[in-house]
Parts: structure tokens; sequence; C-alpha cells
């Protein structure tokens, strides 16, 4: 099959959340968009509710958040899921399978592929963008080589870790500021052209109700979205309130520091010019939760609540009055086993083989108590503007674990404590990274 191109719209109905999926573009080409409409968005009374989901670093594709993507369809919210990062990710049709990683055509040696990158640079236009993404080359191949080293210690980490870099290598050329924009006018276009749709043509008058949410690396581009549209105060898509999980303070956390010096080194734009809170939280003033967990290893606590450089926190740099911040704690001792770390938030990974998500994230292969008991009761609770982001916690259901708004205490604390590996599929296992 073809890859469809940015005006080809491919949809299935989803009978048992009563919506459709529609979806265009490819992630090679950096125009990857998916969309979930519930069936009750094609009245016009329907008041409209809009979520946009913006992915984690190299999460790409929906797959990985299916089951919240399906859900918050399910509660009459439109979700629009787009990628922002240019990507080596499959793009099936939606309602296909979605093939794992070994089963994907390979381009050949690292090598190969690398000139294959340099050379037919999708995305890239003129000299400057070339040259950005054969820095990014020369970075990626040096990290290649590092991790020729660490394979042969441990073979596949090293291989999984590869894998993911070369995936999402291309969008490195770019800032995350350039992503942040990308997103949002991949989402624009998608709006006005769904619009189009019979069955949608009172959207083209409509001004709907939206929100934003995001986890990790989106979690970031979540929260910087009123700074991405300070200058646009007529934006249709200004987002009422934000919930994000396990974010990250600024865009660099959570590669492996080797990663990180190396495309400093050779000027890459995704370090040369990052994205930070502390830039970009001055201009949220909306209603904003953070939901994070107290085992993160890839975005510690302490990075948003420790103390920084200059004073203050990366908390206290969001401008919102309305605004808290949560920390889950691991339990693992509930049937099953709960690891409050940093892919939890994360449906499925089942795309890669466990060994990588063992040590970047965590295994996820499916929903489980973070998700059902947490993040998503607590993403419905404010997008319906029920309570306060202070109040949230009495808005939660159940709490089957232990929930804190202040630092946590250390993993090995009386109160956080992950007392080994739940089973694959129960929340996967503590994540270490050797590069930290």
């Amino acid at each position: 099959m073809s890859q469809p191109t940015t005006t080809d719209w491919r949809c299935v109905h989803v009978e048992g959340h009563a919506c459709t999926i529609w979806q265009r573009g490819c992630h090679e080409q950096g125009n990857y968009l998916r969309v979930y409409v519930p069936d009750a968005a094609a009245r016009a009374e329907q008041p409209l509710r809009v979520v946009l989901y913006l992915h984690g670093f190299a999460l790409c594709m929906p797959s990985f958040y299916e089951s919240h993507l399906l859900a918050l369809a399910a509660e009459g919210y439109i979700v629009f899921f787009p990628d922002f990062q240019c990507s080596d990710y499959p793009s099936p049709a939606p309602g296909k399978p979605v093939p794992t990683w070994q089963e994907v055509p390979k381009a050949g040696p690292w090598t190969s592929k690398a000139l294959r990158v340099a050379v037919r640079p999708q995305g890239a236009a003129g000299p400057e963008a070339l040259g950005d993404l054969r820095r990014v080359v020369l970075s990626l191949l040096l990290i290649e080589l590092i991790l020729v080293v660490i394979g042969w210690f441990r073979r596949t980490y090293a291989k999984n870790l590869s894998h993911l870099l070369w995936t999402v290598a291309r969008s490195l050329a770019s800032s995350p500021k350039d992503w942040l924009a990308q997103a949002l006018a991949l989402v624009e276009a998608g709006w006005d052209d769904l619009a189009r749709e019979p069955a949608y043509a009172h959207w083209r008058q409509a001004q709907p109700m939206v929100y934003g949410f995001g986890h990790s690396l989106g979690g970031l581009l979540s929260l910087s979205l009123p700074w991405a549209l300070r200058d646009q105060p007529a934006a249709r898509f200004r987002p009422r309130v934000i919930v994000v999980a396990d974010p990250a303070a600024a865009s660099e956390m959570g590669i492996p520091r080797f990663a990180i010096a190396l495309l400093r080194l050779f000027g890459a734009p995704f370090t040369a010019d990052p994205l930070r809170i502390q830039e970009t939280g001055p201009q949220l003033c909306q209603p904003v939760a953070i939901l994070h967990g107290a085992d993160d290893d890839l975005v510690p606590p302490a990075q948003w609540v420790g103390p920084i450089d200059g004073g203050g926190t990366n908390f206290s740099a969001i401008a919102s009055q309305t605004k808290a911040i949560y920390f889950s704690c691991s339990d693992p001792h509930a049937s099953p086993p709960l690891c409050a770390f940093h892919n939890q938030a994360v449906t499925c990974t089942r795309f890669y083989d466990d060994a990588l998500f063992e040590f970047f994230g965590g295994v996820k292969h499916g929903a489980n108590a973070y998700n059902t008991a947490y993040i998503w009761p607590g993403a419905l609770a404010l997008f319906g503007e029920q309570v306060q982001p202070a109040d949230l916690l009495g808005a939660l259901p159940e709490r089957p674990f232990a929930i804190t708004t202040g630092e946590p205490p250390p993993p090995d604390g009386a109160e956080c404590r992950t007392g080994g590996a739940p089973p694959p599929g129960a929340g996967g296992s503590r994540p270490r990274d050797p590069s930290r």
C-alpha cells in the first residue's frame, strides 16, 4: 500500500467506543495525524470538546497510548494525536494491526541508513536544513560507536536504544519549538479539513472547548502551548485546562547524557534551541495539573520540585495560580504490583521488545491502575472542569496506591518503595539507565 498524502483521509468506525478514527499523512514525512471523533460530534447541538494529545519522545505512534485515546473518545472528546517528530514508524490504516519493529522492513546497516538520511532528508529544505541534518547524522554515528561498546556488556539494550534514536533521527534536525509549532499546524489543518466532511460541517463556525494533555516530552509541549500561542489571542486551540503525565521540565531530559553531549557538540538543533519550562511557564496561566510518579528515574521528581539555579523550582516557573503537582507512589504489594515511574502513562510498548523499555521508562502490556485510577480519571475530572487542580485527589474514584503532594521520599523510603520488579504487563520493571 502506498503511503497516504497530506490530503487523503482513511477512517474506520470503532463500534465499542462509539467513535470514528480518521488518519492521514505518514510518520516518515512528518505529517501524520490521527483524530478520534466521537459519534456525538456529528450532532450540531452537541458542544465540541477537544483534547490535544502530545506524545513522548520517540513514542510517535498512537498504539503507545491507544487505550487512553479511545477512552477519551468514548467520553465524548475529539482527540487529536499529531506526530510532531519525523520518524521511521509504520503508518498502518486505522483498524489495521501495528507490526512490531522486528517486522518492519529495515534499511540495512546503520551506516547505510545514515547515508540515506543525509542524502534524502524528507522535510528538510535548503542547504541550512541539510547542514543541520548532517550534523545530527555525524553525532548519531558517534553515539552508535559508543553503543557498540555498551553492547559488549548489554547487547540488547544497546541495539534497542540505537534503533529508537535512528527512528527519530531526522526530527533531531529541528528544535522542540519547531515540533510544537508543527503539532499545532497539523491539528489546525486537520480541523479545517474534517469540517469539510458533511457530518462535521457545523465545526466550521464552532469554537471548541480545548484541553491539553501530554506525556513526557509531550507533557512539556502541552505546558508550553500558551507560550506558543502568546501572539495569537484568537487562537482556536488555546487550552482551557492542561493535564500532563510525567512531563519533562526541559526537552533534553530523559535522553542519555552522552547522547545529549554529542548532539550539543555538533550543534544539532534539538539541543541548540531547547524548550524549557523556565522560558514557557510564565505564559501558562490556565489551570494545570502535573501527575507524576515518585520513582521516575528519567525525569526525577526533584527536576520539578527541587531547587534550581537562580532560585525557585521548575514548578514555580508556571505562572498559573490554579496549579498542583502530585506524585504517585509505588506499591509492590498490590495485585498486580505498581511501580510509579516514567512510562506508566503509556498503555502499550509491544511495538518494541521488552528489553528496551525495561531500561527506557518501563514495559507496558496494557493499562493498569496508574492509568485507570490516576491519569485517566484525573484528566477527566479536570477537563470536565468539575474541580480545581488543588482539589483533584478528592475527585478520584479510588486510590489503590499512595499519592503525595510534596516532594516524595527516595525510592527506598517507607512510603514509596518498589521492592522489586513486577512481572511484564503489570507495570513493567524499574528503569535503569546506564548513562545516569
